[in-house]
């Protein structure tokens, strides 16, 4: 009798077991309510929505928003305008110029979760833009006048990129600053890390290392101490600035027919470039310069932000070409 219940008891174990097998897995829905199963929608779900967040991906929450860049004007001392209004301290609009007065300071802070602090700080006469980021945290700077004061020593090599008219600079982690004579030659000052400048010539500065460079990639690199730096490029700007009178004088022919054959096609980066040369220009011409009446309205439209535009082609320092 007990040999029959035990091959009975094996006969439906087997059955049991084969039934299991064939049974179909539970759907989502069936799922038990607090079960760790992620919900992955986007290409990757074959849902109807294209998007795919970084947390669909990775089931870590908090990182599927997009950063916002704030950029402030932190301290204003002085007079200025950013495109058709005045400079006031407060959050910064990106891709419009800041062209500040004679005697005037400015500091500006960027901030981003993603990014460490950035400061610059802007001197009197200047002419700085900042372009809204296309790729990236970080946005891309202009430096066309006067002297813009870079503090951003935490950054990877090629973060930080600086339009000129002596070429783009490129940075690795630095502290540094850019300052523009009326003749747009350019001097840069490392204190920290390095500045690439890149143009006819390639040159480095490196810590306690001044470079000096123009629109024909005729590049200089001095070595010398913080400070002296320091001192050698408020004295250069000064210098560079009385002498820039006949240069300009020079080359002013060819910018006024450039203006002029723009005026029937309007190309707006040929325009502001114009239009900076001659705010620059007339701080040492005076008169013989048009007046802002004339060309200010190039620097009131915004800039598309993109990959680096090159310089407008234009003559040298005195009209000759590179």
């Amino acid at each position: 009798m007990r040999v029959a219940e035990a091959a009975a008891l094996l006969l439906f174990a087997s059955w049991a077991v084969s039934c299991s097998a064939s049974a179909p897995p539970p759907s989502a829905a069936e799922a038990p309510a607090g079960s760790d199963v992620p919900e992955v929608t986007g290409a990757a779900g074959g849902s109807d929505d294209d998007s795919l967040g970084p947390n669909q991906l990775t089931g870590v929450l908090g990182i599927d928003k997009a950063q916002d860049l704030d950029v402030r004007v932190l301290d204003a001392r002085g007079t200025g305008r950013l495109g058709g209004s005045a400079i006031a301290v407060g959050p910064l609009a990106m891709g419009q110029w800041m062209l500040t007065d004679p005697g005037s300071e400015y500091e500006i802070t960027m901030r981003s979760s993603l990014m460490p602090d950035g400061i610059i700080r802007l001197n009197g006469q200047s002419a700085l833009l900042i372009e809204p980021p296309v790729l990236g945290p970080l946005p891309k700077f202009r430096v066309f006048g006067g002297q813009a004061m870079f503090y951003m020593p935490h950054l990877p090599p090629g973060e930080v990129t600086i339009l000129t008219p002596a070429g783009p600079l490129f940075t690795r982690g630095a502290v540094f600053s850019v300052t523009v004579s009326p003749d747009f030659q350019v001097l840069v000052t490392c204190r920290e890390g390095a500045v690439y400048l890149t143009g006819n010539q390639n040159a480095v500065a490196q810590p306690g290392q001044v470079l000096v460079g123009d629109r024909l990639g005729r590049n200089h690199v001095y070595a010398m101490t913080p400070n002296e730096a320091q001192v050698f490029a408020d004295r250069w700007l000064q210098v560079m600035t009385e002498e820039a009178a006949p240069v300009d004088a020079a080359a002013l022919p060819q910018r006024l027919a450039a203006w002029k054959t723009l005026d029937g096609r309007l190309d707006p980066e040929q325009a502001q470039y114009l239009a900076l040369w001659f705010r620059e220009a007339k701080t040492v011409l005076g008169p013989s310069v048009p007046g802002p009446e004339t060309w200010n309205t190039a620097l009131l439209s915004p800039v598309r932000p993109s990959p680096w535009q090159e310089l407008p082609p234009g003559p040298g320092l005195l009209g000759e070409s590179p």
